[in-house]
């Protein structure tokens, strides 16, 4: 009887650690699902559309349009879970302007060999001036066709330090039309950080 007695109290004790790690772990954000782990986070919320997508060895990036603005949410796998640990938001003040970076990511995440890294733009245009995005760093440097009102994605399985893609936005005949910076030289203002037509 005391062993039967001991075998019930251990099957207790442990349901009710799997069952308290398994309640922390999806109170911290933890889903079954890539998009509902990108769902659980407050400044993505439920109701969203996605817009675009990366797949990548490790995880998956989801561009996404919420009430609020775009945001960009990297999702990591963890076993048979999901985990969204960094998202960027874009709000819409600058929802009127005719171009506008919709998705935006320079991630890395060094706790796991190798490391996991990406980095993305995704614009959006309606002036029917702009027909190329130019973007990148040296030989990773490209230049994408941008059809009106479709949003454009472009993405590197790797980072880049600090502001070196020098996002461009080019006529048909290659003249740079907008640059995407801060609203004054030599001030990192993340408010001001948008598209502005050539100076």
């Amino acid at each position: 009887m005391k062993r039967k007695n001991k075998v019930v109290l251990f099957i207790i004790i442990f349901v009710s650690i799997v069952g308290w790690y398994s309640y922390i772990n999806f109170i911290g954000g933890t889903r079954l699902t890539p998009i509902s782990a990108a769902k659980a986070q407050t400044s993505v919320g439920k109701d969203v559309t996605v817009f675009d997508h990366v797949d990548l060895p490790w995880g998956k990036v989801y561009l996404i349009d919420t009430p609020n603005g775009e945001r960009t949410a990297v999702v990591r796998k963890n076993g048979p879970f999901w985990f969204c640990n960094y998202v960027t938001t874009f709000d819409n003040a600058n929802a009127s302007d005719h171009l506008r970076t919709i998705g935006w990511l320079n991630y890395q995440y060094t706790a796991v060999t190798p490391p996991e890294s990406v980095a993305l733009m995704a614009v959006i245009s309606n002036d029917p001036q702009v027909a190329f995005i130019e973007v990148g760093d040296g030989s990773d440097r490209v230049k994408r066709k941008i059809e009106p009102n479709k949003p454009l994605l472009v993405w590197w399985p790797k980072t880049y330090p600090g502001s070196t893609l020098n996002p461009l936005a080019l006529s048909s005949d290659g003249q740079t039309l907008y640059e995407y910076r801060f609203a004054q030289e030599n001030i990192t203002d993340t408010k001001t950080l948008k598209w502005y037509p050539k100076r």
